[in-house]
This record gives structure tokens, C-alpha cells and sequence, in this order.
């Protein structure tokens, strides 16, 4: 039997099925959420991380093993179910318009990966006032660690001065039996604002020195201490109140500062509502309707992987 222009939005939904999931893996290459955050995958609901806290250093084996405990910290992290949906005419569909309708599903899978950055930078940007497992805030002045405190908070702007003692913080945290954890930032997240400064702080080969009012010094070259050490992530997400925020981190640990928790039961899902579906719309409005559903959510891990600064 020939085919009608009728049945062609029932045989448009796998073609379109594919261009999302091609998208979406093509946008996960590249996701910055995955780059800041410690992705885990759960199959349920609610995950409790009993787990949170430094693992125990390695020991001379001379008597027995003397094995660590789960920590007494823990972090509990319930996941939400988010959705972005598209609303198509079918004579948009009948009059051939599929290319435009592709991209728009491409830009689907655009959404979901730009929704994952955006929630794991808010959790950055939120760590100033939100607790962490230790019942801190994720950047304080006051973590608890082997008998003292220990800060990962600043109150500086980003400059060579505030990046420099960011990394000696960061360093010098040791884990709960007091040796040091080998913390070394590679990452340095800063918003549109902070941009420039963050890229003359970081890729400039060298530094110039520059007089002011009471110094007469003149202009000095010298080579920066931070080209190459540093990977600067440019992220939409720290502007309004957040356009000072700065964050240095440590994104080679398997536990970093922001656990990005997802489903691997329920994928991320692209569906319709067509004439197959038996839709009212498609009948009464002569609309279709594709959409993407996922379950995922943001929590915090170990606060030692991140520095955070705030005016």
C-alpha cells in the first residue's frame, strides 16, 4: 500500500529518536558537568552516601590489618525528575519542514547536557551557605579535621595574590589521621565577568609588573608561575550576585566536591505524542508534541577537592 503524508509523523519518531541519542552522546564528549563533577549512577531514588571522608593512608603491613569504618559524615541526595518539551504543527511535518524540526531536537539534547552544567555550577555557587557532609558549609572557614580546622573559603578577588594562597589551602588539608591528601587544583571556574582574568592569570606566558602611585618601579617582565597549571572552565552559570565567585578544584580526584547523582535505570528518554499515541491534541489542535524526561540531581562529596571564593 502507498504510503500518505499521514503516516508520515508515525514514521518520524524513530528517525528522530536516533538524531536525539545521537546528539546527547555527541554533547556528553564534551559535558562540563562531567568534567566538575563526580558522576555516580544509582538505581534508586534516594542514595545514601555513608562513605563521605578521607580513606586511610596506606600503613606498614607489621601485625594485621587495621581496616576504616564507613565515616560517621554522610550525605543523603534524592533525585528529581526533570523535562523540556517541543510542540510541532503537522502541516510543518506534511510541507517537509523535517530538517528544521531535526535541529530542534538536536537542540533538545543541547538542553539536557546545558542543564547538567548549570546545576552542578549553582551547587558551587550555593556551597557558600549550603552543608556538607561534615555539617559545614561546603566552603568554610571552620572544617573539622585530625583535632583542628581547616579553611577552603576565601574572601578575596581573583587575582594572583588570592590564587596563589588557594592553592596553599588546598595543598596543606590533610585527611582525618592528619596526613596530607596530595590535593593539587587543575581546574579554575570562573563566569563571564572573570573571564579575561582568569585567561592573563593562567595561559599568559609572562607577567608584567606594573608601577602605581607610590611605587616607581618601572614595568617589569616575568614568567608566570601558573601557565600550564590551570584549566580555566567558562561557565553562563556565575552571574547576578555569582559574577565574583571564583573556584579552584581538584577534578582528578574520584570523589570531587559535587556529586552529580543519575538514574541508571531510567535513561534520559525522548518520546511523543503523535497520531499513533492517539494524542487529543494531534486530533483537536493538528499538533505534535516530542519531549525529553530525565531523573538526576546534585549533592556535595569531599569539600577538600574545592576552593571557593566569595567578596
Amino acid at each position: 500500500m502507498a504510503l500518505t503524508r499521514s503516516d508520515i509523523p508515525d514514521l518520524l519518531l524513530p528517525g528522530l529518536k536516533a538524531e536525539f541519542e545521537q546528539a546527547y552522546r555527541g554533547e556528553l564528549d564534551h559535558s562540563v558537568a562531567d568534567r566538575l563533577a563526580t558522576v555516580v549512577q544509582t538505581t534508586m531514588p534516594v542514595q545514601r552516601y555513608a562513605w563521605l571522608g578521607a580513606v586511610p593512608a596506606m600503613r606498614e603491613f607489621v601485625d594485621e590489618r587495621r581496616p576504616a569504618g564507613l565515616s560517621s559524615y554522610s550525605v543523603t541526595i534524592e533525585d528529581k525528575v526533570y523535562e523540556s518539551s517541543i510542540a510541532v504543527d503537522r502541516k510543518a511535518i506534511e510541507d517537509d519542514q523535517l530538517d528544521l524540526i531535526r535541529l530542534r531536537v538536536r537542540d533538545l539534547a543541547h538542553r539536557v547536557a546545558t542543564h547538567r552544567h548549570q546545576i552542578v555550577v549553582e551547587a558551587l555557587a550555593g556551597g557558600f551557605a549550603s552543608a556538607g557532609y561534615d555539617g559545614q558549609p561546603l566552603f568554610s572557614a571552620s572544617h573539622p579535621v585530625a583535632g583542628g580546622t581547616y579553611s577552603n573559603r576565601g574572601t578575596q578577588a581573583l587575582s594572583a595574590a588570592s590564587l596563589a594562597d588557594a592553592f596553599t589551602a588546598m595543598m596543606g588539608v590533610p585527611d582525618d589521621g592528619g596526613t596530607p591528601l596530595g590535593i593539587v587544583p587543575d581546574t579554575l571556574v570562573v563566569g563571564p565577568k572573570l573571564y579575561w582574568t582568569a585567561l592573563e592569570l593562567v595561559e599568559s606566558p609572562v607577567v608584567v609588573y606594573k608601577p602605581n602611585a607610590s611605587d616607581t618601579v618601572p614595568p617589569t617582565d616575568y614568567l608566570n608561575a601558573f601557565q600550564g597549571r590551570l584549566r580555566v572552565v567558562a561557565t553562563p552559570f556565575l552571574t547576578g550576585v555569582a559574577d565574583d565567585y571564583w573556584f579552584l578544584l581538584d577534578t582528578k580526584r574520584p570523589i570531587r566536591a559535587v556529586i552529580l547523582q543519575q538514574r541508571s535505570d531510567v535513561p534520559v528518554e525522548f518520546s511523543a505524542l503523535e497520531s499513533s499515541s492517539g494524542s487529543e491534541a494531534a486530533w483537536m489542535r493538528d499538533r505534535y508534541y516530542y519531549g525529553v524526561r530525565a531523573r538526576y540531581a546534585v549533592g556535595y562529596g569531599l569539600w577538600q577537592t574545592a576552593f571557593g571564593s566569595i567578596l
